[in-house]
């Protein structure tokens, strides 16, 4: 009989839930039925599992059951599928996990085709379980165990030739719960000719257990992972030379898994077992920590494992507290570079040159932002957390996107109060040149320096499409918008329409009334309408409303809307602004025209100041005026003017709006009979 081209190795134990789906998700696979055979191990189960598999194998000739005592450990269950196994390639597939439909084709074809004798599919998540992702960022045919981060995967989950366990003699630990697979996995990668990484689409599926049964959950104490770092250690350093990629491999067992060995639980050990498990550490592998892997660990890794080595366990236990406490994050600094914030008694057990950190993560939040003329005015606060000093400078700072050309705003305000870790700046940009400009902020500390763009982060109050000076009616070559760009949404500031080259113009040319005698703004464009414009009012003086207000549209005309202003009689004193975005685009628009307003009909008076609509009473006395010329606002003028090239749309729009009063009725004539 022809050897399949790969054998599926599940380990089974007390998995009766999940068990049927992931034998059902290799019988569904898109691979001929015969290049696949099922090899499950029960390994004690008390739940019923067995009971499934027997079934499973009863219906399916290429399901192989073999039947064992709990071994207790993951490699006990593995090692027998590994010895009955016939396929060219086994992969290994957990009980409680998944195949997706064309995994096993596509990993086996790969193999075949570029003789690789291991294959990585991506690994994914049903439910938001962590999965290791640095090394499938993009489909590698001949992958490079440190340069595409394969070693960062050490989990069993993989296809791998037969022929290579054959010739190593691998198999697994069988006296370990957690780790067992590392040194399996690590000597696969290293002694195979080729590894190739497919990260093309799912190709595994993981998922969390309700009653966290998965194996990785298992609690162990600081021995077991102590020696999880020794035993893939040894394996390691079996399989390569002294030097930059040991060092790199090394690293993994040493900033990984030792850590964990030397957390909360080193403190639950008597003062002996530390000193045990101490000179286990130093004398198993402590000539590996060569001071190449020393630079490669995180800086709390490398002062708990200076800290073991030198037999120091009095300020290992006060270190690994204070790792526990608020203070562990704080940083300042000194020397030249970032460093820990040690209380005095640690001080003294960790070199100042051993305290080094990474530069913190900073944050930025946009907090105002205005366009008055040529002048951008931008408010900044920066958060650094853990930072117990202050910086040297904060500075906005503009780059032109063409040129290069790098301006720094003249500093208005700023605030810099030591251990707050939250600092701000406000500066103001005075006629920038034409172009369009990326806006940061540069944070200085000492002879560090770092630019961090910023926008997505800012005050509820900015407009999301950003401010301009459009309110100002400025030439296209003065017009100055401060926009947040797509995707990222970060600050940028176009200066003379570079980018936002057609910026529509909304005109208010009137006001009538509606059916319920509320206001209507009539409102010209100098385009038609379009899906994405909208319109928002701004309500001050009264209780009942806050923020902004996306105002409802009526169309009227080939390039006119009515928007319906939400004012009552009930709201005496409240005003009115309104703001408009023509595809995207912040533009101005001011109210007017409340010399026309019927205030008897509707039962409240209007006035109009600035492009402001305030709410007052009815006026005691109506002065009628004598001359409809005169009493035609420069609003309504301005509005014929624009009509002439659309004149039908304009007397459609009068003749389709309603009107009360004998003033309204008049205006709405003069516009109707196109004088």
């Amino acid at each position: 009989m022809d050897s399949p081209d790969v054998s599926v190795i599940i380990p089974v134990y007390n998995a009766v839930d999940y068990v049927g789906q992931a034998v059902a998700s290799v019988q569904s696979q898109s691979i001929s039925p015969e290049r696949v055979e099922i090899v499950i191990i029960d390994d004690g189960s008390t739940d019923g599992s067995g009971d499934i598999v027997r079934e499973l194998a009863r219906e399916d000739a290429r399901i192989h059951v073999l039947f064992q005592e709990n071994s207790g450990t993951p490699g006990g269950a593995r090692n027998p599928g590994i010895r009955a196994a016939r396929g060219n390639y086994v992969f290994f597939l957990d009980a409680d996990d998944k195949l997706t439909e064309r995994a096993l084709e596509r990993m086996v074809d790969t193999a075949i085709a570029e003789g690789s004798e291991v294959v990585l599919g991506k690994i994914a998540s049903i439910d938001g379980r962590r999965v290791p992702t640095s090394m499938f960022r993009s489909t590698v045919l001949d992958a490079d165990v440190v340069r595409d981060k394969v070693f960062n995967t050490l989990g069993p989950t993989k296809l791998v030739s037969k022929d290579l366990i054959d010739r190593l003699e691998l198999r697994f630990p069988t006296d370990q719960k957690v780790g067992e697979d590392q040194p399996f996995m690590a000597a696969v990668y290293l002694n195979a000719s080729k590894i190739s990484v497919l990260a093309d689409m799912d190709y595994y599926l993981t998922q969390h257990r309700p009653d966290r049964g998965n194996i990785t959950f298992t609690k162990q104490d600081s021995f077991a992972h102590a020696e999880v770092a020794i035993r893939l250690s040894r394996v390691i350093e079996k399989y390569t030379d002294p030097g930059e990629v040991r060092d790199a491999l090394i690293r993994r067992p040493f900033d990984w898994s030792l850590p964990r060995a030397m957390d909360r639980r080193w403190n639950t050990m008597s003062r002996e077992r530390q000193g045990e498990l101490a000179a286990y550490i130093r004398d198993s592998i402590g000539y590996l920590y060569t001071e190449g892997v020393r630079a490669l660990v995180r800086p709390e890794t490398r002062v708990r494992t200076d800290l073991v080595l030198s037999a120091d366990l009095t300020a290992l236990s006060e270190y690994i507290k204070f790792l526990s406490t608020p203070d562990a994050r704080k940083i300042e600094w000194r020397d030249g570079d970032f460093r820990a914030v040690l209380p005095g008694d640690l001080r003294e057990a960790v070199p100042v040159e051993d305290r080094r950190e990474p530069a913190p993560k900073m944050t930025c939040r946009l907090e105002a932002v205005s366009v008055a003329g040529g002048r951008t005015s931008v408010s900044v606060s920066v958060g650094i957390p853990g930072f117990v000093d202050v910086p040297d400078r904060l500075a906005v700072r503009a780059r032109h996107r063409t040129s290069g050309e790098v301006r720094d705003a003249h500093v208005v305000d700023e605030e810099f109060a030591p251990r707050t870790e939250n600092f701000f700046t406000s500066g103001e940009f005075d006629q920038l040149g034409r172009g369009v400009w990326d806006v940061f902020v540069l944070v200085g500390i000492g002879s560090y320096e770092k630019e961090i763009r910023f926008g997505s982060a800012r005050n509820a109050k900015i407009p999301p499409e950003g401010v301009s000076n459009a309110s100002e009616e400025p030439s296209p070559r003065n017009s100055v918008l401060a926009y947040f760009t797509q995707g990222a949404g970060n600050l940028s500031i176009d200066v003379g329409s570079v980018l936002h080259k057609d910026v529509a113009r909304a005109d208010v040319v009137g006001l009538t009334i509606d059916e319920n005698a509320r206001p209507v703004a009539i409102v010209h464009l100098t385009r038609a309408p379009k899906p994405k414009d909208e319109f928002f009012a701004h309500l001050d003086n009264t209780p009942s409303y806050g923020g902004r207000m996306l105002l409802p549209t009526v169309r009227l005309g080939v390039r006119t809307i009515g928007l319906r202003l939400p004012l009552t009689a009930q709201m005496q004193g409240a005003s009115l602004t309104v703001s408009a975005v023509l595809g995207g685009e912040p533009t101005r628009l001011a109210l007017q025209g409340a010399d026309f307003w019927p205030a008897r009909a509707a039962g409240f008076g209007l006035t109009d100041i600035g492009g402001t609509l305030t709410v007052t009473d009815v006026p005691v006395r109506s002065t009628a005026r004598s001359d409809l010329k005169q009493a035609l606002s420069p609003a309504v003028s301005r509005f014929q003017e624009t009509a002439k090239t659309s004149r039908r749309g304009a007397r459609s729009l009068v003749k389709s709006v309603p009107v009360v009063g004998g003033l309204a009725t008049r205006v709405a004539k003069k516009l109707r009979s196109g004088r």
